[in-house]
């Protein structure tokens, strides 16, 4: 069994830990956005924004360190996620207020609208918002890098 898990590629497994992450992030998404809108009654374009921006909060952190092992400055890398979150929350927000005001079923917009960001948001974050160096990419890939000089 060890033998057969040490031939997945370190990419196979940041993908896996890419969604572990991304799926209990829309669990806590996806509930607060039922609690302000059902529970307390805010609309569900606000409702909607409140939770994605709760819900990824905690993402940033957690992909930051558990998935992408980022070596780019806390800094950087939150502006950059920071620009990431603010389309994803408009579009997330559209979508929803969208489905709620033609269907009636926002929690079916919000399906929607993280399967569309969720996406996008992988390759966006393993090249622009948590990038690594030449050299740390090769050791995680058990790679060692070319001198090209």
């Amino acid at each position: 069994m060890r033998n057969l898990v040490d031939r997945v590629p370190p990419a196979v497994w940041q993908m896996v830990r890419y969604l572990l992450v991304g799926g209990s992030a829309f669990v806590i998404d996806f509930g607060s956005l039922a609690l302000l809108k059902s529970g307390f009654g805010v609309p569900a374009w606000l409702s909607a924004a409140i939770a994605f921006a709760l819900s990824t909060l905690y993402s940033f952190l957690l992909q930051r360190k558990f998935t992408f092992s980022a070596d780019l400055r806390m800094g950087n890398s939150a502006i950059r996620y920071g620009i990431l979150l603010a389309v994803n929350m408009a579009l997330t927000s559209v979508i929803v207020e969208g489905f709620d005001r033609f269907f009636g079923l926002y929690l079916l917009g919000k399906i929607v609208s993280t399967a569309l960001t969720t996406i996008w948001n992988f390759p966006i974050m393993k090249y622009w918002v948590y990038p690594r160096s030449a050299t740390e990419t090769a050791l995680a890939s058990r790679e060692m890098p070319s001198d090209k000089a």
